[in-house]
């Protein structure tokens, strides 16, 4: 982890070590810093019109995608392979099949001709226009931490339920050093 961002994560926690779902000010000002935190990550990648969903990182976002998928899945990826397999889902590295149903989900965006779902951000540096993806995760270099990207449009059922958070769709607590240090983490590294 680089210093400047673990040097951020130390004073947010000093500064803004408070429960974010609070109705007291120092609740209400971290809510503030959470709230440009996940602007600034949709700014820095360039996305318009996405929810950005906090995780404990790629195999709990990658659960979740897999979880609300309606059909089969086609991907290049191992770890949504083996979380496809535990699931019981459908699953292949054979472009021959996608059909309408299908969830494509790469970390190649080369690898598939056609429509892809989802693009894991963390083996792609050089990107092209992310808009035209429906999800996008990243996890990268803040251990146990990652963000979803999802598509305001797309419906999903909630990861957990009760209670309030950054988005509807994960319930809990926020850790506001770790949303924080992570948007600076994605200005760091994916600003253009």
């Amino acid at each position: 982890m680089k210093e400047d961002i673990l040097n951020s994560y130390e004073k947010v926690s000093l500064d803004y070590g408070y429960n974010s779902n609070s109705l007291h000010k120092l609740g209400l000002d971290a809510r503030r810093i959470e709230e440009a935190a996940s602007k600034q990550i949709l700014e820095v990648l360039g996305l318009e019109g996405y929810d950005v969903i906090y995780t404990s990182g790629n195999a709990e976002s990658f659960t979740y995608l897999i979880n609300n998928v309606k059909g089969n899945v086609v991907t290049d990826n191992d770890a949504i392979t083996a979380i496809c397999l535990d699931s019981s889902v459908p699953v292949s590295m054979n472009k021959n099949d996608i059909n309408e149903k299908t969830f494509v989900s790469v970390i190649n965006p080369n690898f598939y001709e056609r429509k892809i779902n989802h693009l894991d951000l963390n083996f792609n540096k050089e990107y092209d226009d992310l808009n035209k993806y429906d999800f996008i995760s990243i996890e990268d270099d803040i251990p146990f931490f990652g963000v979803l990207l999802k598509k305001k449009n797309i419906n999903m059922e909630n990861l957990i339920h009760g209670g309030k958070s950054t988005t509807k769709y994960r319930s809990g607590t926020s850790v506001t050093p770790l949303i924080v240090s992570f948007s600076k983490l994605v200005k760091l590294k994916y600003k253009k």
